[in-house]
């Protein structure tokens, strides 16, 4: 990849209460603080967000659900202060978990490259897994909590997986958004983590669909996140250097189990917004975005005809393939970009051709091949709660009841990583990343860490606080941090070192 990126997962709680209403808010609280890490700073730092920040220069009023909008909280919830509730937690890997919405999240930091990406989403799965066992011995129950990696509860309520790619801020506003809409609305067809029924929040039908998260996106463009969702997010929050980068949030994805699929979407992302740093990406442009979104959605052929402006259509493999086609520029720049563009191409053919031959590599392929082994001869009831119960254990993290770790055990599951780079993911940093810099302080400071945000570290010393920033996410500026972090013994030689400017 040629830009840091990171991704950000809600993961879906199934919680087992027979004498009273779950409290969400709690129990998303009491598993995150359960989580058993070896090294972590317990708290985060609010004080530079600002979620109502707009990319299009403008701050609203007011959101239509605040982060962290704690209202509406159950007996247990109300007696937690608002900080116990968050329970935000940092790791030792630089990552970051904490409640979200009444959803355990797991963010990973910022990541160079597409393996160390998805060992550390890979590792965020372990994390809330033993998190969800240490919770459930706790309460003396095997399964009075289950986490489950999808996107939906089947009763209208949708949680999401958000991309972050740091972008530059000299790139125009208008020109990105133009070019990331038709990819984001197309690209579900390799992306999509598939779903056994449509949704909206009145109402639940039964069929099979690409998306898991298309019947709950409304607009085009908006700052919002859970409420009025749109396929471009705006919100300006850019936790780097706010004068030379954008944070691109992106609301639009489902959580993937496949390793491959997400390489791939993440991938492919990347190249679309080298293509619209170096002004070349295609000029595409859907009449109807949101209808388009949920028609790819529920096009298992893919052979749907989309409205482009101008009065010509394009089905979605033909808008990715235009994309695919663009970034061949970037063919032979480095090993993994050319491994981006293979596969994309080799993907696209197969989904024109025999999509079946997917079913190793793409979530929502694999669950379809599912389906139909599980009814054999016999059509499959998209209505039958077992359907739903089958789709819901693909996406345990429990690997030793998750239907996705039943294929890949088996082989059936494309790998991109292995077992070891994963356990080195939950104990280590990604490399050459401010993450690197997080993590070594946390090591060797923790008792005098105050307070810590992705863009800064502060301490305290002698009765001083003192900062470290980390606005720059990699480069020489981030090495320079990390040597300096080193060669500090002690919390006094770090507070000396940052006030002779050795982080800057």
């Amino acid at each position: 990849m040629n830009r840091p990126v990171g991704i950000e997962t809600e993961y879906g709680m199934l919680c087992a209460n027979e004498s009273q209403k779950v409290d969400f808010a709690y129990e998303a609280a009491m598993l995150v603080r359960s989580a058993p890490l070896a090294e972590c700073f317990r708290g985060w730092d609010y004080a530079a967000e600002d979620p109502r920040l707009d990319l299009r220069g403008t701050r609203v009023e007011r959101l239509d659900q605040e982060p962290h909008d704690l209202r509406g909280n159950a007996a247990k919830s109300k007696q937690l202060s608002r900080r116990e509730l968050l329970a935000d937690t940092v790791l030792a890997n630089g990552a970051r978990l904490y409640n979200d919405h009444n959803h355990p999240e797991y963010c990973t930091d910022a990541c160079l490259s597409l393996a160390d990406l998805v060992a550390h989403d890979k590792a965020g799965e372990r994390v809330v897994f033993r998190a969800q066992q240490a919770r459930n011995a706790a309460i003396g129950s095997e399964s009075h909590v289950r986490l489950v990696k999808n996107n939906s509860d089947y009763h209208g309520r949708s949680y999401g997986c958000h991309e972050n790619y740091l972008v530059s801020r000299a790139v125009s506003l208008n020109y990105l958004i133009a070019a990331c809409i038709p990819f984001f609305v197309t690209r579900q067809i390799y992306a999509g983590a598939g779903k056994a029924a449509y949704e909206t929040a009145k109402s639940r039908t039964g069929g099979f669909q690409i998306s898991q998260r298309a019947d709950f996106f409304e607009t085009e463009v908006g700052i919002n996140t859970t409420t009025k969702r749109p396929i471009f997010n705006t919100r300006d929050e850019p936790h780097a250097n706010p004068q030379k980068y954008r944070r691109l949030h992106v609301i639009i994805g489902d959580a993937n189990c496949s390793e491959f699929a997400t390489a791939l979407r993440v991938g492919a992302t990347a190249l679309l917004l080298d293509l619209v740093e170096d002004g070349v990406a295609p000029r595409l442009q859907l009449q109807q975005p949101v209808q388009a979104l949920q028609t790819v959605s529920r096009d298992l052929e893919l052979q749907q005809p989309l409205a482009m402006t101008g009065g010509a259509t394009m089905r979605a493999i033909d808008i990715q393939r235009r994309y695919w086609e663009a970034a061949q520029r970037y063919r032979g720049r480095d090993a993994e970009t050319d491994w981006v563009l293979n596969e994309w191409g080799a993907v696209l053919d197969l989904l024109d051709t025999n999509p079946t031959r997917l079913r190793d590599r793409l979530d929502w392929v694999a669950k379809l091949a599912l389906f139909a082994q599980v009814s054999g001869d016999t059509a499959i009831n998209w209505e039958d709660p077992s359907v739903l119960r089958l789709d819901l254990a693909y996406h345990l993290v429990d690997p030793h009841v998750s239907l996705y770790h039943t294929l890949a055990r088996a082989g059936r599951m494309h790998r991109i990583v292995t077992d070891a780079d994963i356990d080195r993911a939950e104990h280590t940093a990604p490399q050459g990343t401010r993450a690197t810099v997080r993590a070594a302080c946390i090591a060797k400071f923790a008792p005098h860490i105050t307070e810590m945000e992705w863009g800064s570290i502060t301490f305290q010393h002698n009765g001083t606080s003192f900062s470290l920033g980390l606005n720059e996410l990699w480069g020489d500026t981030v090495e320079r941090q990390q040597r300096m972090v080193d060669a500090c013994q002690t919390i006094a030689d770090l507070y000396q070192a940052v006030q002779q400017g050795g982080g800057a």
